[in-house]
């Protein structure tokens, strides 16, 4: 699939500090389509999705779903609450939350010391308590940034809990790459901004909406994409946060918006909601 005038993009925005899950997730995205902007990272989604909004040739990378912990709410309520330009989903990516143990030394038998934020050492607990030392010195940290800096300050027998784009960053050996006690999570990653892509063979298009409590609302939204031959591939439920007895459905439907039948069919699903969101169409992993 083709993002158009991706050559455009001169701020690629993306959530997390130096060595994150979702830097990784840029450098696949800015390989696949060759972007040359400026990275900047930001501390929160609802940054991101705010300096994108307010800037027309930049995109930006954040978290929608993990396998584990389910969809990320900021990213959804960021999106669906968005205002002014229209941003929407480019691409999506599924990356493995494979957290590694780094170090300087080349041999984990000489580990000794732990440096780690504690949820990095809440998801690798039973590697820690099986594999390394009985009486490790642990030292707790804010993040694996700075586990990764602080390394320089102990000697060679210490490790820290990162990525394999922290061991790239901070030029440190990979003594184990996967520690995780969940061996098979992941975590899917959209590119996000107001730029138009083209149709592909495995074009999806995502929308958020919200029906009305009556018989039938959903079952009409079915129907008009079924007498269509439009498949849905993924739905989900999420509280709207506005009232505790409403709740916006996310809708993903094989095709692209550029498609005739696509395009008719989501238009006459506006008929039957109370509240709707095109998000993008972009190619489905």
């Amino acid at each position: 699939m083709k993002i158009l005038n991706s050559e455009n993009v001169k701020t690629i925005a993306y959530l997390g500090t130096s060595g994150s899950f979702t830097e990784m997730a840029k450098d696949y995205f800015c390989a696949k389509y060759d972007l040359k902007g400026y990275q900047m990272p930001f501390r929160t989604i609802e940054e991101i999705i705010k300096y994108v909004l307010s800037d027309e040739d930049s995109v930006g990378v954040i978290p929608v779903e993990n396998a584990k912990e389910g969809v990320v709410r900021e990213t959804t309520d960021n999106l669906i609450k968005s205002t002014g330009k229209d941003i929407y989903i480019l691409s999506e990516t599924i990356l493995p939350s494979n957290n590694c143990l780094l170090s300087k030394n080349s041999e984990i038998y000489n580990i000794s010391g732990l440096i780690a934020p504690a949820p990095a050492i809440a998801k690798c607990s039973d590697y820690i308590q099986n594999q390394l030392p009985m009486h490790l010195n642990i030292i707790n940290t804010s993040s694996i940034e700075e586990s990764a800096r602080l390394l320089n300050s102990y000697n060679l027998t210490y490790a820290i809990i990162g990525t394999e784009k922290t061991a790239e960053i901070y030029n440190l050996n990979i003594l184990n790459p996967n520690i995780n006690n969940d061996k098979n999570n992941q975590t899917k990653f959209v590119m996000v901004g107001s730029f138009k892509t083209l149709p592909s063979s495995k074009s999806t298009s995502s929308v958020a909406i919200s029906i009305e409590d009556k018989p039938g609302k959903l079952f009409s939204i079915v129907q008009e994409l079924a007498n269509r031959n439009i498949n849905i591939s993924y739905i989900h439920a999420t509280p709207s946060k506005m009232d505790i007895n409403e709740y916006i459905l996310f809708l993903d439907i094989k095709g692209h918006i550029a498609d005739d039948r696509v395009r008719e069919a989501l238009e006459a699903v506006q008929n039957y909601t109370s509240y709707y969101k095109f998000m993008g169409s972009y190619e489905r992993i």
